[in-house]
């Protein structure tokens, strides 16, 4: 099989599963639905992208199992990039700096690099979940970045993504230093 007939293959199983789960009016995509496209060789990553690329969708990355989007601040925070959302789902700055490049390209890939702040351990979730929400009101901010800015006090959740650890595949390197 050429690589072009693989993608097409892939692109094929992810639709078809979006349609059967998605489209039939499911909002929670759990790790053990999830299986089903990680046995043919397709990651949450590419299917939370066809998602994005079907519904316009931004993506928010928690560690919490939420019912809302809501912010103490009135502004929410988005990326149109699903690794950036995973990685978010997985790890927290809670104690630590997360650093890691606003915009990913060649030059920038995306390396998470965790730096913990002084008396505090390096920590993450096994599991978190990813929140599709609409675009609808949402800034790219600063331009040319993964990240958009709503400001509001709530979104509406559209979907619902179950993640795990190994589903952020990126380099994650752990600063020895401390702030």
């Amino acid at each position: 099989m050429s690589s072009i007939e693989h993608i097409e293959n892939h692109e094929a199983l992810i639709e078809d599963f979006y349609y059967r789960t998605i489209e039939r009016g499911e909002n929670y995509i759990s790790l053990e639905k999830l299986q089903e496209l990680k046995e043919k060789g397709i990651t949450t990553e590419q299917f939370l992208d066809h998602v994005s690329s079907r519904c316009n969708y931004l993506f928010h990355g928690s560690q919490e199992d939420i019912d809302s989007l809501t912010s103490n601040n009135g502004k929410i925070f988005a990326s149109d990039t699903a690794a950036i959302a995973i990685m978010r789902s997985i790890y927290s700055n809670r104690g630590v700096n997360l650093k890691y490049p606003y915009v990913i390209d060649s030059e920038h890939p995306l390396v998470l690099e965790i730096e913990p702040l002084e008396g505090d351990e390096v920590s993450s979730n096994e599991r978190g979940f990813v929140y599709c929400i609409h675009s609808d009101g949402f800034k790219n901010e600063p331009e040319g970045s993964w990240q958009y800015v709503k400001e509001d006090d709530g979104v509406e959740i559209a979907i619902s993504v179950e993640t795990e650890k190994e589903d952020f595949v990126y380099p994650v390197e752990i600063s020895k230093e401390v702030s």
